[in-house]
């Protein structure tokens, strides 16, 4: 094909369309309008819609990514043809990416209005993707440039810095973020590394580019990568903010399903703060957030099913417990007697304690969590305490002992 010269993406638009007899729209990576030729009554709902509102729907897109159609324009430099989807308004399509090597820079769409699109059709839409590359890659430079700004500035909240409310508000409208009445952090700590992260970074920053409002969480104005932790700001409007606590679990559940789904099952440790109105107050929701991920990777039995930081109950004191405890060089004489009492031994007093306690003192539940017979239970309950010097039936006995089991896996 010949070079041409144009002199923007909507002209260039207008002119695949002459050489295609079809309407053509011309998206950046995150499906955002960024040109399209004119066109006549053939036009879909969908089309119109992408149009007018700059954007394609959402219902299409997560349409796209069910049938694996973003999927295949991602991790190819040919055409893809898309069958008409007309329970969401969709008529048949022919789409190409944009990119350069394998980097995704935009969209071409061609919507079979006309006519079907033939072979040499084929060979005219990879020569026009060529064409758009660069200007596509300008426009994505200035994106980034913005993005990063954006980044910078999501870190200085979350950091939690000098900044009064009023400035930190100004500089968001400066670079049009959007903080909602009720805001608060969530923390996702991931496994993954290596090329997989890298894959899974793209994923999960395409998703919330495009597919944010679908999730239970009504806004997500800012998200940024953190090493192996991917951290982001949800809301929700001033009167849903009983809400809020709900729609994180539900929108938790949903990405850990979604990325399941994606990459096999993939290990995903989530936790959130609590919700704040103040915005120089999201630094401590941030902070919550990541002392859920501390104390669930601490205390993975007795936290796996906790998200939020409301929901850590006793487990929210032990940062301060750890901090006096070492302050004042506390140890548990009792807790050590029994601790040394095994080293010698090769037995398993503290083991039991720490299940007879978690099950309230109950006989049956203690048995059936050791898998013993209650004479064996009966037995150690009696080593306890002659070796500890235990009195399992006072209170403050068992209530220190279980905290300090406790505060022992917490490092």
């Amino acid at each position: 094909m010949e070079h041409i010269e144009f002199t923007d993406l909507m002209e260039l638009a207008d002119m695949i369309t002459e050489r295609l007899d079809n309407p053509i729209t011309i998206e950046d990576m995150n499906h955002h309008v960024v040109a399209y030729s004119t066109h006549g009554e053939t036009t879909d709902p969908v089309r119109m819609e992408t149009i007018m509102r700059r954007k394609v729907p959402e219902a299409v897109l997560v349409r796209f990514w069910k049938d694996g159609v973003i999927q295949s324009l991602m991790h190819s430099d040919e055409p893809v043809r898309i069958p008409a989807m007309k329970d969401v308004g969709l008529n048949d399509r022919v789409a190409i990416s944009i990119r350069r090597g394998q980097e995704i820079l935009g969209y071409i769409w061609v919507q079979e209005a006309v006519r079907p699109l033939t072979e040499h059709d084929f060979s005219i839409l990879k020569w026009a993707a060529r064409l758009a590359m660069p200007r596509m890659l300008h426009r994505k430079d200035r994106q980034t440039k913005n993005e990063e700004k954006r980044q910078q500035f999501f870190w200085e909240v979350l950091s939690g810095g000098t900044a009064e409310r009023r400035e930190i508000e100004k500089r968001a409208a400066q670079l049009q973020v959007y903080l909602p009445p009720v805001m608060e952090v969530l923390v996702f700590e991931f496994r993954s590394s290596g090329e997989v992260w890298h894959s899974l970074q793209k994923e999960l920053d395409y998703l919330f580019s495009n597919l944010g409002d679908f999730f239970p969480v009504r806004y997500i104005p800012m998200w940024v990568f953190d090493e192996n932790q991917f951290i982001i700001l949800a809301g929700m409007n001033g009167d849903e903010e009983e809400k809020m606590h709900e729609a994180s679990k539900t929108f938790v559940g949903q990405l850990h399903k979604r990325l399941n789904r994606r990459f096999g099952k993939e290990s995903m440790i989530a936790g959130h703060g609590q919700p704040v109105r103040d915005v120089t107050k999201i630094a401590v929701s941030y902070q919550q957030g990541l002392e859920v991920i501390h104390l669930k990777k601490a205390l993975p039995e007795e936290l796996g099913e906790v998200q939020g930081y409301h929901e850590l109950g006793m487990y929210r004191l032990f940062p301060e417990m750890k901090k006096w405890n070492e302050k004042m060089n506390y140890t548990n004489t009792k807790l050590e007697r029994l601790l040394a009492y095994d080293r010698e031994n090769q037995s398993n007093l503290v083991d039991t304690l720490e299940a007879f306690l978690a099950t309230t003192g109950k006989i049956n539940q203690t048995i059936q969590r050791l898998h013993i017979h209650p004479n064996t239970l009966s037995y150690r309950l009696k080593r306890i305490t002659e070796v500890g010097g235990v009195d399992l039936n006072d209170p403050n006995d068992r209530v220190m002992l279980f905290l300090d089991l406790k505060m022992r896996k917490y490092k």
